[in-house]
């Protein structure tokens, strides 16, 4: 869903999906484990083997509209990623999420 450089990746991740695994990553230092924002994904997981032609993580993503239920996201540059997803380049997704 996203590729890019890993430094830029790890500290300015685009797509919901990458937000989501970075935030499970665990931290070894205790205090800061406790004190991380995780991103837990609710939602069905879409089937391998009838998949849809629209995103794969519209079950799952908490910003999908309608364009993600019709279109599957080509993968673009934006903001210096190559990244699969219609809102990328929206307000909401340049909040970092991991603390």
């Amino acid at each position: 869903m996203e590729l890019s450089d890993s430094d830029e990746l790890y500290e300015k991740p685009l797509h919901p999906y990458t937000r989501a695994l970075l935030s499970a990553v665990p931290i070894p230092d205790p205090k800061k484990e406790r004190a991380k924002e995780r991103q837990l994904l609710e939602g069905d997981v879409p089937s391998p083997i009838n998949p849809k032609h629209c995103c794969p993580f519209v079950s799952r993503c908490p910003h999908a509209t309608d364009i993600c239920s019709r279109d599957f996201p080509e993968l673009e540059m934006k903001k210096g990623h190559l990244v699969a997803c219609h809102h990328a380049d929206e307000p909401i997704y340049n909040r970092e999420i991991i603390k």
